[in-house]
């Protein structure tokens, strides 16, 4: 999966291209003057995207640089960090990206600098205390009604002791890391599955017909 801004819109793509999801959500995004940085990340599973932005025009004084932290399937707003310098925005043919993350998506990268300016320019090291609980992919994401297929679930911010339910039934859960789950499915009815993983804080995600029974 790649993420992409096209006519100003945030896009989600799988890898042959088809779209996959459009993150929007106006209501929790809007910040007066506002703009689009270059450079949006996705988490390694895909389950979270990373948007840079300015809370006004690039290289004024009392402009500061923001990362919103998206759901990718749902668009919804997980997070919002508000930086103490702006973005770098400068475009050419080697710098065309001003954020990064690590495997873990809990650490980001932004090269950053205090008046927009070049000569002014470094980089702002972001660790989060807690990385938003998000659902990438299922693999396989079909198996029998019958139960007893094992899958792996790849996303974010996932604690040990998590559970899972898929159709409303609980799952058999291994937690492996942060991003990966490996979940034995119950028997349930044929057709596409609501999948819900829940940490032991109470923070909880769902993504529809994640997983088919047949």
């Amino acid at each position: 999966m790649f993420a992409l801004i096209a006519n100003g819109t945030a896009e989600i793509r799988a890898a042959d291209l088809s779209l996959a999801s459009v993150p929007a959500n106006p209501e929790l995004l809007q910040i007066p003057g506002r703009n689009q940085v270059p450079g949006l990340a996705l988490h390694p599973s895909g389950a979270l995207l990373y948007q840079p932005f300015l809370t006004g025009p690039a290289g004024n004084a009392g402009v500061n640089g923001g990362i919103d932290i998206l759901d990718a399937h749902s668009g919804q707003l997980r997070l919002r960090i508000l930086l103490h310098q702006q973005f770098m925005t400068d475009v050419d043919g080697l710098h065309g990206s001003f954020l990064a993350t690590d495997e873990n998506g809990q650490r980001l990268f932004a090269i950053t600098s205090t008046d927009g300016t070049a000569q002014n320019a470094g980089i702002t090291v972001v660790q989060l205390a807690n990385v938003p609980l998000g659902i990438g992919t299922l693999t396989p994401a079909s198996g029998s009604a019958a139960g007893g297929t094992t899958l792996t679930i790849r996303g974010s911010g996932f604690l040990s002791g998590a559970t899972v339910t898929i159709g409303g039934k609980s799952a058999g859960v291994t937690f492996k890391d942060m991003n990966t789950l490996t979940v034995v499915t119950p028997a349930a009815t044929a057709g596409a599955q609501r999948v819900t993983v829940t940490n032991p804080d109470g923070e909880t995600v769902s993504l529809d017909a994640a997983y088919t029974a047949n």
